[in-house]
């Protein structure tokens, strides 16, 4: 989704139509976007298939293409020929070749060629804000908030199938919709070897009730007159591991007990333990989490999740982000403060090219814009916001 979204987004400056070749794990997720049209690649596409192999890369990409020219010295401002087609590959794993893309010279050469098949894994719409030749057009179509880039092309490109929203609406209402305050909880573990799940727990506890204060219990010896005017919690933990929830409920059903009332609820949607990748029903209960947490009132997301960039930027929400995972020492001592307040709304892009400079000391007239920032939870990591931190 967020690659999408930064592809729609480069599609929209450079007058191109987008189309996207989802693959069977992928084509029940959402519903059509464009009325009485089709986003789907055809089928019977020359390359469908093709596109993600090493010879494809190899004979069609930018970067090779730029690579050559470079090796048989060769004039690099205009191509020798005009290709019908060419593969952007915008991965974290491209190299510098790849990364030429980002260069604003490099975008005339690509007006020339009919086809661009667009290959990332990464939110690449910040930097499309440090190039030269697109600034004053996404100046126009965000003039006022930089931090709702995500926000507005999420929710215009991504609707949730009939199946996923049935499953969304179906544990909203049930658990969800009664409470006066909604919190997700997007626990995203990438080591529990390295990192135990108990220090992870007493992270999320210190955070939502030390250091964000996010939840404040009511003294449980109040009187029955101020327990009834006691504000109810439902809390959505999103986590392949199941012990989080576990944890969770059993500490908070335990002082709902001793309250005498129900003050604060948690669920889940479900556990899957591991990440199972190409697999519908799995991808399926993801994107449920992940709306369910954008119809929280709160958020606290795991650092370098992708997973939570893309809930809070749904839901428009500035998240609590929990500090990074690592151990700090071997008395696997809880890291304070426990999470920080996000500086942005927007998803983080990890890995980026460094053509512009980014440090607003050094800032020049027709320099870098001072709309990026480095992200809070991923060094070198670029991100949106409304102005400097």
């Amino acid at each position: 989704m967020l690659s999408i979204s930064s592809s729609f987004l480069y599609a929209l400056l450079t007058n191109r139509v987008l189309l996207v070749d989802f693959g069977p794990d992928m084509v029940d997720l959402f519903c059509e976007p464009f009325h009485n049209s089709t986003w789907f690649l055809p089928r019977d596409f020359t390359f469908k298939g093709r596109a993600n192999t090493p010879e494809f890369r190899e004979t069609y990409s930018l970067g090779k293409l730029l690579r050559r020219e470079e090796e048989e010295e060769e004039q690099k401002k205009e191509m020798p020929y005009v290709a019908s087609l060419l593969q952007l590959f915008l991965s974290y794993d491209n190299d510098d070749y790849d990364k030429l893309f980002f260069k604003s010279e490099t975008q005339p050469l690509l007006e020339k060629v009919p086809w661009l098949v667009l290959r990332s894994d990464q939110y690449f719409a910040p930097y499309l804000f440090l190039m030269p030749c697109f600034r004053a057009e996404l100046d126009r179509m965000f003039p006022d908030d930089k931090e709702t880039v995500f926000h507005h092309l999420g929710r215009y490109l991504f609707s949730p199938s009939n199946q996923v929203w049935g499953h969304i609406t179906g544990f909203y209402d049930a658990y969800l919709a009664k409470a006066d305050r909604r919190i997700g909880l997007q626990i995203r573990v990438f080591s529990l070897d390295k990192t135990p799940a108990s220090l992870i727990l007493s992270q999320v506890i210190n955070c939502i009730q030390e250091e964000s204060r996010i939840i404040i219990l009511p003294n449980a010896s109040s009187s029955g007159r101020n327990r009834t005017t006691t504000t109810t919690t439902a809390i959505l933990v999103a986590s392949l591991f199941g012990q989080f929830y576990t944890e969770l409920n059993k500490m908070y059903k335990e002082w709902n007990e001793k309250a005498g009332a129900t003050v604060v609820g948690v669920y889940r949607t479900n556990h899957e333990e591991i990440q199972v990748l190409g697999s519908s029903s799995h991808n399926m209960k993801a994107l449920v989490d992940i709306y369910l947490l954008s119809m929280c009132d709160v958020l606290v997301t795991s650092p370098r999740s992708t997973f939570g960039y893309v809930a809070h930027g749904l839901a428009g929400l500035t998240p609590w982000i929990l500090q990074s995972q690592d151990i700090e020492d071997e008395e696997q001592r809880v890291k304070e403060p426990a999470c920080r307040r996000g500086v942005s709304k927007e998803p983080c892009l990890q890995f980026h090219a460094n053509y512009y400079d980014t440090n607003p000391d050094h800032r020049e007239p027709g320099g870098p814009v001072p709309v990026i920032m480095d992200c809070e939870d991923f060094q070198y990591g670029l991100k949106l916001v409304n102005r400097r931190v």
